[in-house]
């Protein structure tokens, strides 16, 4: 344990309470973590704590902001490994985000439940769908940023290229695509489905909304045969 009497800049020590809780919840979860202890192990009192954070709930909310930047960045990086300019790179870089939006949720099951965890809305504002469609990149209330913007963009990458399937809109895939991915890691972390599953269920999405050359290239990716037509 750090010293009791450790200095910290007033900016650094709202940022190293936010480090250790996320460290903290991804560990143990939230239910064990404390304002109180969090300040004992980094080495301050409690009351240079409660200045930044008025309470757990407050300390937590930040721990959302700084979970889902992380959820984030690591979709952002499976959009920049994969190159090229044309149908395939979109189809991989869609594929990307979903892999790399899994990948979090298994490997930060902590971590995950508490980004979209019920107390999670208010500190979330405008990193999620919004109530009504509108727009490209506004909610009405703000800005639309984080995961959520980066799964738009891989659509509208999709779209602008022509690889949906006729009647497929925009406004309804992002919440579909979210759906089918959010439920299944959730479903996977907390121990209702093995990691196999998702293989079938993710040909259908693709059978679903995209058209058969892109839906071709899609399956490829990821391992499905893809019929050959009767001639």
């Amino acid at each position: 344990m750090r010293s009791a009497t450790k200095p910290y800049h007033h900016g650094a020590l709202e940022q190293a309470l936010v480090d250790e809780a996320v460290r903290q919840v991804r560990e143990r979860g939230t239910d064990q973590v404390s304002l109180r202890g969090i300040a004992q192990t980094i080495g301050v009192s409690p009351s240079a704590a409660y200045q930044h954070f008025p309470d757990k709930a407050a300390l937590l909310d930040a721990v959302c902001l700084a979970g889902s930047d992380e959820l984030g960045r690591r979709m952002q990086a499976a959009v920049d490994a994969v190159p090229g300019d044309d149908d395939a790179g979109a189809v991989g870089r869609f594929l990307g985000v979903g892999q790399a939006y899994l990948d979090f949720a298994r490997l930060e099951a902590h971590l995950f439940r508490h980004i979209f965890g019920p107390a999670a809305g208010e500190a979330l504002a405008g990193q999620h769908p919004p109530e009504k469609a509108g727009e490209p990149g506004e909610t009405g209330e703000g800005e639309i940023s984080g995961p959520y913007l980066i799964l738009l963009e891989r659509i509208g990458e999709l779209s602008a290229r022509g690889l949906l399937r006729p009647g497929v809109q925009d406004g309804v895939l992002d919440v579909f695509a979210w759906s089918l991915v959010h439920g299944f890691s959730s479903l996977l972390v907390d121990g209702f489905l093995p990691l196999e599953a998702g293989a079938p269920v993710l040909a259908l999405f693709g059978r679903l909304v995209l058209t058969d050359t892109a839906y071709a290239t899609f399956a490829a990716a990821i391992g499905t045969p893809v019929p050959t037509p009767r001639g």
